[in-house]
């Protein structure tokens, strides 16, 4: 990046983006590699949501969180109460705080996840 454009000029949120704006296809690149990036850390957070409240229905299950976070739906045999609030969180968490303090917790909490999964299968 820093043959593309002068190293100060990184200095923003989105450097790669800045790059990619000084080559030839500019624009459109850069909005593509933009809605990448926003494609990429929705499916991260989705993807979180949905094994934490797998987590929860196991702690549940196992005694260590109340007895609603393991009640499953009757049609599609997931748990829902424990979907629905993890849901709401995530939602108010996402719609409250900024992006890059978004990006940095997901980042963070997927870390701490396979740390814990990989513990987890040792012992």
């Amino acid at each position: 990046m820093v043959g593309l454009v002068p190293y100060a000029s990184l200095n923003s949120d989105s450097p790669l983006s800045e790059a990619i704006t000084a080559t030839p296809y500019g624009r459109w690149l850069s909005i593509l590699m933009n809605l990448g990036g926003i494609a990429g850390l929705t499916t991260v957070g989705m993807t979180l949501v949905l094994s934490q409240t797998r987590f929860f229905y196991a702690m549940a299950h196992d005694g260590l969180l109340p007895h609603i976070f393991a009640k499953l739906h009757r049609k599609t045999n997931t748990p829902w109460i424990s979907t629905l609030i993890c849901g709401i969180f995530c939602a108010l968490f996402s719609g409250f705080c900024p992006v890059d303090i978004l990006g940095e917790t997901t980042s963070i909490s997927a870390l701490i996840i396979y740390i814990f999964a990989h513990v987890s299968v040792v012992v």
